[in-house]
């Protein structure tokens, strides 16, 4: 109250100080002062345009000015920079970085330009990598945020997460989700769709991301719903799958005709075929051309090959043209069928529509199959190479004899931005082998073992090793299998085979019988062409007592022969009827198989 008081008298002091008059001169502007202040304020600052800006970035010739007058634009209020900018920007700040060499030494440039660095600006740098796909450098930015104490919104993590998903960092970018405080619907968008769309599928958290998405308010739009129905759907989960379409229903999604022919496929990947047939019997709406190759492809995974072939005429009465989904299916099928002429002539009716890359790749795994290579059919040198049909088409030219042919394929995908697999680098291994360059085939091979990056598994082991003994080198693919097994890489029963089909080409019976013991030590279990293999070189070399070991672990194993290699033991051990009374009644019930009377004549015929 005091405190008021004394003001009071103050004023009042103050007042009688100063006339009215002087009041009025002090603080009344003149004419001319007036007019100056209303032409300010009738002219103001015109607002920011997308075409403007983006004029006067690509107008900007130094770098540095053009970042500084980008990021002033962005503080300007209701201003926000379309994508015409942001691309734009991508190159600047390449240009910039590669010229600083660092993220660090850009800021220290923006700080001395008179920039000041507030997390808007790290935001937008962020941003700016991670459109430009740059991303190592949008790791760098983010990681500087901290160094600068500033901690990074949910907008910023969700770029970080989506970066390290791309990288494969799938745990690093799950916790990155976990870490965000407050996560927004692009948060739950961005891991539903990286994890919908690896190929190493993990429904459990699919399922985690889904319910803490429903859980904090959000759904997934009518795009992320059909990814996630078809996840679970080609992971035969129809019962996940029809609590998704409730979902889609609940939050207003219309449940189309192609969710119908997921859940079809999905009964058809459980093993439901009738299921399937139910459903697709049931169903609130017309079928589709999608709904029908379910039912066609489903038809003949379980060969039911009356119904597929009804389904397609269904197709055809309704004057339904054909896609390339169902093209690469029928190819498929004719293929699986051994009908491979019409095979061919669905693939030659498919290049007037345009044949895609899975198109080629399967009509040339048809050619393989059928060992004709004399179809007449021309790869399309029109269609871009990706990686299934460089692979599929260095197989075919691997088998027609065309090495050449098959190391430009490789020399054509190398150059391309593809990345090679282990099937990539078998089939060009191959092709060096068939042109008898199989040093540097061995030097190749030992490189790219030691290359980081390429999953190997145990077929490009085989391939190398098998491509040694069909040379004649029997005794570098058998050094190379030991030193498979030495260092421990993975090798299966083809494996093993391949190497003991070296050993019998080399005579080296004793070491195939004892490769044969050693692989079950191993755990791995020889199947009918193993012991197909080591019985036929037995043959050759009169060995019986070593033969008849081998057949009582191939009755004992109910392993079925076929029928030239059951020729080869009859007419060996038949000669010797007092030793081998044990096995008479097998070779009695293996000329029931074949229909042979009395002698052996009618087998070796049936062996061809």
């Amino acid at each position: 109250m005091l405190w008021r008081c004394n003001w009071v008298k103050q004023r009042r002091k103050l007042i009688n100080t100063l006339s009215f008059s002087s009041l009025h001169t002090l603080f009344s502007p003149n004419p001319n002062q007036i007019s100056n202040l209303s032409r300010h304020r009738a002219a103001p600052n015109p607002p920011l345009t997308h075409d403007d800006v983006y004029s006067r970035l690509r107008e900007s010739s130094p770098d540095l000015k053009t970042l500084t007058f980008f990021l002033h634009c962005a503080k300007q209020s209701n201003y926000f920079h379309d994508d015409r900018a942001f691309d734009h920007m991508v190159s600047v700040v390449e240009r910039l970085t590669h010229r600083h060499k660092s993220i660090n030494q850009v800021i220290e440039a923006l700080i001395l330009s008179g920039c000041v660095i507030k997390p808007r600006v790290l935001l937008l740098l962020l941003e700016i990598f991670w459109r430009g796909h740059v991303y190592d450098k949008a790791i760098e930015v983010y990681k500087g945020m901290s160094t600068f104490g500033y901690v990074p919104n949910t907008r910023a993590m969700n770029m970080m997460m989506d970066v390290l998903f791309k990288y494969n960092l799938v745990d690093r970018a799950l916790e990155v989700f976990e870490g965000i405080r407050v996560r927004n619907f692009f948060s739950f968008d961005i891991a539903l769709s990286h994890l919908c769309s690896r190929k190493d599928l993990d429904l459990v958290r699919v399922k985690m991301v889904l319910k803490m998405m429903i859980r904090e308010g959000f759904y997934p739009n009518g795009e992320r719903f059909g990814q996630v129905l078809g996840v679970f759907c080609r992971s035969g989960c129809v019962a996940e799958g029809f609590q998704v379409v409730g979902l889609m229903i609940c939050s207003g999604v219309s449940v189309s005709v192609n969710v119908w022919s997921m859940l079809v496929n999905g009964f058809f990947r459980s093993g439901e075929p009738r299921k399937a047939v139910d459903l697709f019997n049931k169903m609130g709406c017309s079928p589709n051309l999608v709904t029908y190759t379910s039912l066609i492809k489903g038809f003949m995974d379980y060969g039911m090959v009356d119904e597929a072939f009804s389904v397609v005429r269904i197709v055809q009465s309704k004057g339904l043209a054909a896609d390339i989904v169902l093209v690469n299916v029928m190819i498929h099928t004719f293929t699986r069928l051994g009908r491979f002429e019409e095979a061919r002539n669905v693939f030659l009716h498919s290049l007037k529509k345009g044949a895609d890359q899975y198109t080629f790749a399967t009509i040339l795994s048809s050619l393989c199959l059928s060992r004709d290579f004399d179809l007449g059919i021309t790869i399309g040198t029109e269609t871009e190479l990706d990686l299934v049909m460089g692979n599929s088409l260095m197989n075919y030219l691997c088998k027609v004899g065309n090495t050449l042919a098959a190391l430009k394929v490789f020399r054509n995908m190398s150059n391309r931005d593809l990345a090679l697999d282990c099937y990539t680098y078998t089939g060009f291994l191959t092709a060096l082998c068939q042109g008898e360059a199989y040093g540097h085939a061995l030097n190749m091979y030992d490189e790219i073992v030691k290359r980081k990056g390429i999953r190997i598994d145990a077929h490009f082991h085989t391939v190398m090793i098998d491509s040694l003994v069909e040379l004649g080198e029997y005794g570098s693919a058998m050094r190379l299998f030991n030193r498979c097994v030495l260092e421990k890489r993975e090798l299966d029963v083809v494996s093993y085979t391949v190497a003991i089909k070296g050993l019998v080409r080399g005579r080296r019976m004793e070491e195939a019988c004892s490769l044969l013991e050693k692989m079950k030590d191993d755990g791995v279990m020889p199947n009918a062409r193993t012991y197909r293999t080591v019985i036929s070189g037995l043959c050759g070399e009169k060995d019986k007592d070593r033969l008849r070991k081998v057949l009582r672990e191939c009755i004992e194993e109910g392993v079925e022969l076929d029928p030239n290699t059951k020729f080869k033991v009859v007419s060996l051990l038949s000669r010797y009827t007092r030793d081998c009374s044990e096995f008479r009644s097998v070779f009695e019930k293996w000329r029931e198989n074949v229909g042979v009377s009395d002698s052996y004549d009618e087998l070796a015929v049936s062996a061809g």
